[in-house]
């Protein structure tokens, strides 16, 4: 159960940073490697988040 919590907050982090960085006009590139350094996540789940909450923000 605590590791679906961890999941969930890491997803909603994700929502934002990628919300916030297309507010203020960041590429996508720049997007992906806020996300890997702030989440500590990979290049590969970076790109799913990016592809998963990007087409929500169109």
């Amino acid at each position: 159960m605590e590791k679906g919590m961890e999941k969930g907050k890491i997803e909603g982090r994700a929502e934002e940073i990628i919300e916030s960085g297309f507010e203020f006009g960041l590429s996508e590139k720049d997007i992906l490697t806020r996300l890997q350094n702030k989440l500590d996540i990979s290049l590969q789940a970076a790109q799913q988040y990016l592809l998963r909450f990007g087409k929500q923000m169109v």
